[in-house]
């Protein structure tokens, strides 16, 4: 049975990628890219394999922690407000806003395991379990509303992105992180030419992520939930390739990172090499 894409809702796509059995599909009337996969709306096992070991943990603290600060510094720094950070996971971001003190800051994670985390190892008492949607806060009620890595995981993104366009203040910013699939889908083509299909090879996790968005798909379906303005910046990137701790590696993503935040520039914010970094406005 075709799947219905969830930008343009046509039933016509093609298979762009295959992953360990997994059709990645591009729809051939607007040209985003989704997983064939089926899961829940509200899927929870994201954070079941976590064991508690620090090698687990370098991925989430220490190789995020130089955007998490480019962030705080860009956004934060200097002001005050409300900040909501919707799918929080472990709850190092929160943390970090948390050194903040001008900032009043609430997480929110669908996930028990992971709010249990941020709570007990982090010792984060802002943390909520459960879905925002199912929150009590009233309309206008943010300043900032941030989504790290959450809305690729979403089959269906607009009940989410409608009921936070209702809560962000009329000024307000909402923040997502998100793969490009204009850089993700070369790269990861050319990756599994070099390496082939080894067990633990990680492409673009097709049982995880159910839609890769662009710019332009992802600034389609902002704008039909409310948000008028859409634009795309640039933060340091996570410091580590893959959870390697490779000092070479590192070099490297932040050479593509210079190189690719100058492409943009250039181009005039046309050619995106990077992740989305989607700053949107009502």
């Amino acid at each position: 049975m075709a799947k219905t894409c969830v930008v343009c809702s046509s039933l016509k796509s093609k298979v762009v990628f295959r992953e360990f059995g997994i059709d990645v599909l591009r729809c051939t009337d607007c040209g985003h890219v989704f997983s064939s996969y089926e899961v829940d709306q509200d899927y929870t096992g994201y954070w079941s394999l976590l064991t508690g070991e620090p090698e687990d943990q370098f991925w989430w603290d220490l190789a995020h922690r130089e955007m998490y600060a480019d962030f705080c510094e860009r956004f934060l720094a200097g002001k005050s407000g409300s900040l909501l950070d919707v799918g929080c996971g472990l709850g190092f971001f929160l943390r970090t806003v948390s050194q903040y003190p001008d900032w009043q800051v609430l997480g929110y994670e669908i996930s028990k395991r992971a709010v249990d985390f941020a709570r007990t190892e982090l010792g984060l008492e802002n943390v909520s379990c459960g879905k925002v949607q199912d929150s009590d806060f009233e309309p206008r009620s943010f300043d900032i509303i941030t989504l790290w890595d959450v809305i690729e995981h979403l089959a269906n993104p607009d009940p989410l992105l409608s009921y936070l366009q209702g809560i962000l203040k009329d000024e307000g910013l909402l923040f997502m992180h998100t793969p490009n699939i204009g850089f993700q889908l070369p790269k990861t083509r050319i990756k599994k030419l070099l390496r082939g299909t080894k067990p633990g090879s990680h492409y673009l996790e097709a049982k995880d992520h159910m839609n890769i968005y662009s710019m332009k798909t992802i600034g389609r379906v902002l704008h039909r939930n409310g948000f008028k303005k859409v634009e795309f910046t640039h933060l340091r990137p996570i410091q580590s390739v893959a959870g390697s701790k490779s000092p070479l590696l590192k070099w490297g993503k932040n050479a593509w990172y210079y190189f690719s935040k100058g492409l943009f520039t250039l181009s005039f914010g046309n050619l995106n090499l990077d992740n989305l970094f989607v700053i949107a406005r009502k």
